[in-house]
């Protein structure tokens, strides 16, 4: 008869609670990940209907800023092409090229 046989029972017994706790951390990870997961989808789509009004808001203001920015330059670049029509107009009638 063996002696260790009631010590290696013990150990087997212990190396399988040792086991099931390992197995047990990435199993509530898992299941955290899950529950979140749903939450998340849940609670979503409202925050992106949200988010979607105030992305629109900010795109308003932004075409707004630049159109203040950019409307004077697009104005003084169409006088300047109009005045330099007008001015080529005028020396080819002063030069006879009609």
């Amino acid at each position: 008869m063996n002696v260790f046989a009631p010590a290696s029972y013990v150990a087997v017994i212990l190396l399988s609670l040792e086991a099931f706790v390992l197995l047990l951390i990435p199993l509530a990870i898992v299941c955290g990940l899950w529950y979140g997961v749903r939450w998340l989808r849940r609670k979503l789509p409202p925050l992106f209907a949200q988010a979607r009004k105030y992305v629109a808001l900010g795109k308003s203001y932004v075409e707004r800023g630049c159109a203040v920015v950019v409307g004077p330059l697009v104005a003084a670049h169409a006088f300047a092409a109009q005045m330099r029509v007008w001015f080529d107009a005028l020396s080819g009638l002063f030069q006879g090229e009609h």
